[in-house]
C-alpha cells in the first residue's frame, strides 16, 4: 500500500489515504526526526537530542527503542521500514512521499523553469504547507529546524512573487504582498516586489510612500540605508521608467475567488423522501430571517440521513454559486470524531487560505472562517455530528449561507440556541422501500412483489439494511427472493435483540451472512468483542478479553475487518457499529458459556484497572520526581477515557461494584484536572451507586464528595449542595475529620456561588476548626483564602488582607507553589502596587508553565484567570483579554460552566477597559444568561454590574 508523510503542519502519516495512529508527541517527534533525513541514518544520540533536547530521561534509549518499535508496527502495512544501520536508524521511503522533500524538489525545479511552469510548480509546493512544521511538537532541535523551514517557505514565496510579477499578475498579487510586508517590514526584496506591484497598479504615490517607510524603518531599526537595488527601483518609479511595465508578458486578470465543490457523489438509486425534500426546499425561501438558516436532519442509524442530505445538496447546488463545503464529522464512527480545529482547517484550505495563513487556535480559525464566508452564498453540509459543541464553531456568521446538519442526536441546543429547523427521518414507507429494492435488484422485484414487501419488512425498511439485502440478492441470482426472506426470517426469530416492534431488530439478521463464513477462532473474537462495554478497544484490551497474545489478537481482528464485521480505528483500536455489537453480544450469550463470558470480562477489567493504576502512579507519583513516561501515561488515559467511563457504568450495573468504586477513585484526580466534566460525572455516579449497593459508607461518602464537586463545576449548584449534604451526613458518623473538612469547604463554595455569603463563611469556619485540630497547614491556608474572599465581597478589605497574609504564611510552609502564587495575586490585587502586581504575575507565570507541562487543563484555566485579573488591576487590559479568551476556551472544553460564567464577566470588564463596549456588553449578557441558568447569584450580580 502507498504511504504519505507530512511534517509541514501536524506530523502525520497516511496509508492508502487513511490516517495512521502515530502515538503521543514524543513518538511523533521520533518519526519527524527520521522523515527530515528520510533514507539517511540518524544516530541514537542524535535522535535522543532531537526528541528530548538537553534534559533526556535516564532511560531515554529504552524509551526510544520502544517508540521505534511502535512506529515500525504502525507502518507495516505500507512496507515502510525503520532499519538499524551502522550509522543509526533510517526510515526507508521514497522522498516524494514526504511533503518536505516534495516541497524542496518542486521549488528547485521552479528556479530553472519557464515562468508559467515555475508558477505552477511553486504553487503546488506552497499548497503542501498545512501550518507550522511539526505543529504541536516542541524540542530545541524541532524549533530550530522549524525556523529553517519557515525561512525556506519565505524564500519560495518571494520566488513566487517574482514569477507572478513577470507574468503580469500584479493585481492578483497585491493583497498578498500587503500582508507580507506588514509581517516582514524590513525585507528589501519584498519591499521591491511591493513597490513594483503598486506602480504597475497605477499607484505611483503609494509606491513612493512605501519606499519612504522602509527607509525610515531601516534607519531606526538597523541604522542603515536601503540597498542599491531598492534605491534604483525607487528612482525608476519616480522617473516613470517605461521598462518597469515592458516585462509584463500576459494580460493582467484578477484571480478568481476559490469556489469549493466538496459534496460527495450523489447517492445511487436514491428513492422516496419526497416530503422531506420539500421541507428542505422550503428552507431556501426563508429569506434573511433567521439571519443564518440551519436545518437539522435527525434519525436513527441507517435511516438515510446522509443520503438525503447529499441528494438535496446536489439538487440545489446552483442556488449556492459561491460553492459547497462538506465534512464528515464522524461523530458516531469507531474512529475518533473529527476535531473541530481539523474541520476548520479543511474548510479554510478549501476557501483558498494558504496553510501558513491558517491560525493555530480553534477560536481564531473559527473567526477567520466566518470572515471568509462573509457575503458568500454557500451551502455548508456537516455530516454525522454528535454534539452541539462539535458543530457550533463551524457555523458561518452570515445569513447568505445555509447549514445542513445530519445527526443521530436530536441536538436540542441547535434548535434552542441557533434556531435550527429539525426534520426527523422515519422508516421508509413500504412503497418506497420496495421501490429502492426494485432499483437495486431489478425486475425480480416486479415478479415477486409480495415477497419483496416481506423482504422490505424483514429489513425494517431501513435504507442501510435494504441495500445490504439487495447486494446479497444481486450476488446470489440462483436464490429466489422467497428463499432469501425465509433465511432472514429464520434468523430474525433467534436474533431479535430489541423489544417487539423496534425496527432495528431485523437488521441484525443481515450480519449473520458474514458471520457464518468466519473461521472458528475469529468468530469467537467477534462474539466476545460484543461484550466490550466501550465504543472501541485497543488490540491489547482485545488480547486480554480473549485470552490471546497481542499478535494473535491483531491477526484475528484483521479477519473481522476484512469481513466488514469490525472497523480498524486509529492507534491500534478496533470497534463495531452499535448494531453489530448487539448482534455479537447475543451470539456470545448463545454460544459461549456464562463462566467463559465472565472470565473474559474479568480479564478485560483487570487490564483496565491495572493500566489505570499504573498511569495514575506515573502522573501523580507518591515520590516527587519518580521515573516514568508521563506523556505516555497521559496518552493512555486519554485514549481509553471513554472506555473507562463505560466500564464504570457497566460494572455498577452488573454487580461488579468494587471494580466501579476502585476504577472511579483511581481516575478521579485525572478527570478533575481537565477531563470532560460530563464524563467525570458518569464515572463518579457509577461509584456512588456501587457503594450504595455494597453498603460501603466510606466509599459512598467519598464518591458523593467527588460528585458534589463535579456538579458545582457543571453549574448544578442546588444539586451540588444536596450531594455535599449527603456526603457530610455520612462523614459525621465515620470519624474522618479530614474528609469532613473538605466537604465543608466545598459546600461553603457552593453557598458562595448561590450568593449566601454568611452561610458560606459558616461552613468555612467549621472547616477551619477541623483543619486546625488536624494541624493541616494546607487546609488552613485554603480556607483562609476563602474567608478572605467573603470579607472582600462584604466590603471588609482590611480583614480580607489579614486573611490572605495568614494564608500566604501557611502556604509557604507547605511548599505549594500554586497556592502561594494565587494568594500573592490576591494581595497584589487588593494593594494595586505595581511592584506587587509584577511579583504576582511572575509567580503565576511559573504556575502556568507547570500546569501546561502537566497537561492539567483545569489548573491552566484557573491560573490564566488569575493572571488576567493581575494584568487588569495593573491596567494591562489587552494582556488580560488574551488570557481570558484562552481560559474561556478551556472552561468550555472541560465543561466547567461555573468558571465559564466567571471568565465571561472578567472578559467583559477587560474589553470595556480597552473601549470595546459592544463586545463587553455581549460577554456580560452571555454571563448573565449562563449564571441565571445555573443559579449562580454571585456571577449574576457581577453581570448586572457590567451591564
Amino acid at each position: 500500500m502507498t504511504a504519505e508523510f507530512g511534517v509541514l503542519g501536524v506530523v502525520e502519516a497516511r496509508i492508502a489515504g487513511q490516517p495512521v495512529g502515530l502515538g503521543h508527541a514524543r513518538q511523533r517527534s521520533v518519526l519527524a526526526a527520521l522523515l527530515v533525513e528520510v533514507g539517511r541514518p540518524v544516530t541514537v544520540d542524535q535522535l535522543i537530542d532531537r526528541v528530548w533536547g538537553d534534559d533526556p530521561p535516564q532511560r531515554a534509549a529504552a524509551a526510544l527503542y520502544s517508540y521505534l518499535s511502535r512506529l515500525r508496527t504502525a507502518l507495516t502495512e505500507a512496507d515502510i521500514k525503520i532499519e538499524r544501520r551502522p550509522g543509526g536508524y533510517a526510515l526507508t521511503a521514497d522522498p516524494e512521499a514526504v511533503d518536505l522533500h516534495r516541497f524542496r524538489r518542486l521549488v528547485a525545479l521552479a528556479r530553472g523553469a519557464p515562468d508559467r511552469s515555475a508558477a505552477e510548480q511553486i504553487t503546488e509546493a506552497l499548497q503542501l504547507w498545512r501550518g507550522e512544521p511539526f505543529a504541536g511538537l516542541d524540542t530545541p532541535w524541532l524549533s530550530s529546524t522549524r525556523e529553517l523551514l519557515l525561512g525556506e517557505l519565505f524564500a519560495a514565496e518571494l520566488d513566487h512573487h517574482d514569477v507572478l510579477l513577470r507574468l503580469g499578475r500584479h493585481s492578483e498579487l497585491l493583497p498578498r504582498l500587503t500582508a507580507a510586508v506588514a509581517e516582514h517590514p524590513l525585507d528589501e526584496r519584498l519591499a521591491e516586489q511591493f513597490m513594483l506591484a503598486l506602480y504597475r497598479c497605477g499607484r505611483q504615490a503609494d509606491a513612493d510612500e512605501q519606499y519612504r517607510r522602509i527607509r525610515h524603518s531601516l534607519a531606526e531599526e538597523l541604522g542603515s540605508d536601503p540597498g542599491p537595488g531598492l534605491r534604483r527601483l525607487h528612482e525608476r518609479i519616480l522617473a516613470a521608467d517605461p521598462t518597469l511595465t515592458a516585462a509584463i508578458t500576459t494580460v493582467q486578470v484578477a484571480a478568481p475567488r476559490s469556489v469549493p465543490a466538496q459534496l460527495p457523489a450523489d447517492v445511487r438509486a436514491f428513492t422516496g423522501r419526497d416530503s422531506e425534500l420539500a421541507a428542505l426546499d422550503r428552507s431556501l425561501s426563508q429569506g434573511d430571517e433567521p439571519p443564518l438558516t440551519v436545518v437539522l436532519l435527525s434519525g436513527t442509524a441507517g435511516v438515510g440521513k446522509s443520503a438525503l442530505a447529499v441528494r438535496w445538496a446536489h439538487r440545489v447546488r446552483e442556488a449556492f454559486p459561491d460553492g459547497q463545503l462538506y465534512v464528515n464529522l464522524r461523530g458516531y464512527d469507531a474512529e475518533q470524531p473529527v476535531a473541530v480545529g481539523d474541520a476548520l482547517s479543511g474548510f479554510l484550505t478549501a476557501l483558498g487560505v494558504r496553510g501558513q495563513e491558517i491560525p493555530p487556535g480553534v477560536e481564531e480559525r473559527a473567526g477567520r472562517y466566518r470572515s471568509e464566508l462573509t457575503g458568500r452564498r454557500m451551502l455548508v453540509l456537516l455530516d454525522n455530528a454528535s454534539s452541539v459543541e462539535q458543530v457550533r464553531p463551524l457555523l458561518p456568521g452570515t445569513g447568505s449561507c445555509l447549514v445542513l446538519i445530519t445527526s443521530r442526536d436530536a441536538l436540542p441546543g441547535m434548535v434552542a440556541l441557533h434556531g435550527a429547523e429539525r426534520i426527523n427521518l422515519d422508516l421508509l414507507p413500504v412503497a418506497d422501500a420496495v421501490g429502492l429494492l426494485r432499483r437495486l435488484i431489478g425486475d425480480r422485484v416486479d415478479r415477486e412483489v409480495r415477497v419483496a414487501e416481506d423482504l422490505a419488512a424483514a429489513c425494517a425498511r431501513l435504507p442501510l439494511a435494504l441495500r445490504i439485502a439487495a447486494e446479497l440478492a444481486a450476488a446470489r441470482t440462483d436464490v429466489s427472493l422467497e428463499e432469501l426472506v425465509g433465511e432472514l426470517s429464520d434468523h430474525r426469530m433467534r436474533l431479535d435483540l430489541l423489544d417487539a416492534g423496534d425496527p432495528r431488530a431485523e437488521v441484525r439478521a443481515v450480519f449473520s451472512w458474514s458471520y457464518q463464513n468466519l473461521p472458528a477462532d475469529a468468530a469467537r473474537v467477534f462474539r466476545l468483542l460484543g461484550l466490550h462495554p466501550g465504543e472501541t478497544a485497543h488490540v491489547e484490551a482485545v488480547a486480554a478479553l480473549t485470552g490471546t497474545g497481542v499478535g494473535e489478537a491483531r491477526r484475528l481482528l484483521g479477519v473481522l475487518v476484512r469481513a466488514s464485521l469490525a472497523q480498524a480505528a486509529r492507534g491500534g483500536r478496533y470497534g463495531m457499529h452499535d448494531l453489530l455489537r448487539a448482534y455479537a453480544a447475543e451470539l456470545a450469550a448463545e454460544h459461549d458459556p456464562s463462566i467463559e463470558r465472565e472470565a473474559a470480562l474479568t480479564r478485560l477489567f483487570d487490564h483496565y484497572l491495572a493500566g489505570s493504576v499504573s498511569a495514575m502512579a506515573t502522573l501523580y507519583p507518591a515520590v516527587p520526581g519518580a521515573a516514568g513516561d508521563a506523556e505516555a501515561a497521559r496518552g493512555w488515559i486519554e485514549a481509553e477515557r471513554p472506555t473507562l467511563a463505560a466500564v464504570c457504568t457497566y460494572a455498577a450495573a452488573h454487580g461488579r461494584h468494587r471494580l466501579a468504586i476502585d476504577l472511579a477513585g483511581t481516575l478521579f484526580r485525572y478527570l478533575d484536572a481537565g477531563g470532560p466534566v460530563a464524563e467525570a460525572v458518569t464515572v463518579t455516579s457509577s461509584a456512588v451507586s456501587a457503594a450504595r449497593a455494597l453498603g460501603d459508607r466510606r466509599a459512598q461518602a467519598r464518591a458523593l464528595s467527588d460528585l458534589g464537586r463535579l456538579h458545582r463545576r457543571q453549574g448544578r449548584l442546588s444539586e451540588s449542595a444536596g450531594t455535599y449534604g449527603q456526603a457530610l451526613a455520612l462523614y459525621a458518623g465515620l470519624d474522618d475529620p479530614a474528609a469532613e473538612a473538605v466537604v465543608l469547604r466545598n459546600l461553603g463554595s457552593v453557598h458562595w456561588r448561590l450568593g449566601d455569603y454568611r452561610q458560606a463563611a459558616d461552613h468555612y469556619e467549621r472547616a477551619w476548626a477541623l483543619y486546625e485540630r488536624l494541624g493541616d497547614d494546607a487546609g488552613q491556608a485554603d480556607v483562609s483564602v476563602r474567608l478572605g474572599l467573603v470579607d472582600a465581597r462584604l466590603g471588609d478589605e482590611a480583614q480580607a488582607t489579614k486573611r490572605f497574609q495568614a494564608a500566604l504564611e501557611l502556604a509557604g510552609r507547605t511548599g505549594d507553589k500554586f497556592s502561594e502564587a494565587y494568594v500573592i495575586s490576591l494581595l497584589a490585587r487588593l494593594s494595586g502596587e505595581p511592584a506587587e502586581l509584577d511579583r504576582a504575575a511572575a509567580h503565576l507565570e511559573r504556575s502556568l508553565a507547570v500546569a501546561r507541562r502537566n497537561g492539567d487543563r483545569t489548573a491552566e484555566a484557573y491560573v490564566l484567570t488569575d493572571l488576567a485579573a493581575v494584568h487588569a488591576r495593573g491596567g494591562r487590559h489587552a494582556e488580560a483579554t488574551a488570557h481570558l479568551r484562552r481560559a474561556l476556551v478551556l472552561h468550555r472544553r472541560i465543561g466547567d460552566r461555573a468558571s465559564e460564567a466567571e471568565a465571561l464577566n472578567d472578559l467583559g470588564q477587560a474589553l470595556r477597559a480597552i473601549g470595546e463596549t459592544g463586545e463587553a456588553r455581549a460577554q456580560h449578557e452571555q454571563a448573565l444568561i449562563l449564571a441565571r441558568e445555573i443559579g449562580d447569584r454571585y456571577e449574576q450580580e457581577r453581570a448586572g454590574e457590567g451591564l
